[in-house]
């Protein structure tokens, strides 16, 4: 069903991340068990990957529960048929990153995420908000019809 990524593939990946997408969400397991999805923006740093979020939102919430996530990554639709464009979902786990705000890390993380989202560097700020890190435990990628793609990381 699923080929091994290859290093074409694997370069693909690479740029679907550093922003090469439509749109991206995040699926979290909400209350009672339930699949929950948002619109999330990750930022690929230091070849990890990392989401700014409240402490106040229920995807948040949600992860305090249960840490394990996954991200979909929507290319943009060339073919007629919906269903035969590219995608890029990655699952794994996610763990907030305990950072004193008047550190370099997180102003070096915060200046980061504020070239991919203008006005992040003052809500960022906020108490509430803070840096989260995931680490892929397995990629699935879509081409296309007949073109499905997989690879487990450690």
């Amino acid at each position: 069903m699923y080929q091994d990524i290859n290093p074409e593939i694997e370069q693909k990946i690479e740029t679907i991340i550093q922003g090469e997408y439509e749109f991206s969400v995040l699926g979290t397991i909400g209350k009672e068990n339930y699949p929950f999805i948002s619109k999330i923006l990750p930022m690929l740093y230091d070849n990890k990957l990392y989401i700014l979020i409240s402490d106040l939102s229920e995807h948040t919430n949600n992860i305090k529960e249960n840490n394990k996530v996954s991200f979909y990554f929507s290319l943009k639709e060339l073919n007629k048929n919906k269903l035969n464009n590219p995608r890029l979902t990655l699952i794994g786990k996610i763990k907030k990153i305990e950072l004193d705000k008047s550190k370099k890390k997180f102003k070096d993380l915060l200046y980061a995420f504020e070239q991919i989202d203008k006005g992040s560097k003052m809500w960022g700020m906020f108490t509430d908000f803070n840096f989260y890190k995931f680490n892929a435990e397995k990629a699935l990628f879509i081409k296309g019809f007949g073109e499905a793609y997989q690879k487990h990381y450690k």
